[in-house]
């Protein structure tokens, strides 16, 4: 099974930490290299796209794709009052906090994980029934 990641980080304004590719602005994201942990690579592909060092540990929703075989979590990067201070001076040039409304026509997986932020539910990701202690570090 593939394993595949997004990374929702909201301030309480509704921007969401994006990073720009080639069809647009997104969530962070990526997949999972076989045998490594999900948690730890969403942490240090949020941290190469975006510069932010986040514990991601919990997750906002879950969905399973029989077709691909992948398994997608949206992981929570995070909730701020408001934006960071100065934050585009410490942002790669593709990244970004951008108004939800910049996040045209979200996958189904994205709008409920948006919903459950908003509501603040989160599922904890296990790895080998447990959290990764790592993801703290």
């Amino acid at each position: 099974m593939n394993i595949a990641f997004l990374v929702l980080s909201t301030t309480q304004d509704d921007h969401l930490l994006m990073v720009q590719g080639p069809d647009g602005w997104t969530l962070p994201h990526g997949t999972v290299p076989p045998g490594h942990c999900p948690v730890l690579t969403a942490r240090q592909t949020l941290m190469h796209q975006t510069g932010y060092d986040r514990g991601v540990t919990d997750a906002h929703a879950i969905s399973v794709t029989h077709k691909t075989n992948t398994l997608t979590y949206v992981l929570d990067g995070g909730h701020m009052p408001a934006l960071p201070r100065n934050a585009h001076k410490y942002l790669p040039p593709n990244a970004g906090w951008l108004p939800l409304r910049e996040l045209h026509e979200p996958p189904p997986i994205v709008q409920y994980a948006l919903t459950a932020a908003a509501r603040r539910r989160r599922i904890p990701v296990l790895v080998n029934g447990q959290r990764p202690d790592a993801a703290y570090t």
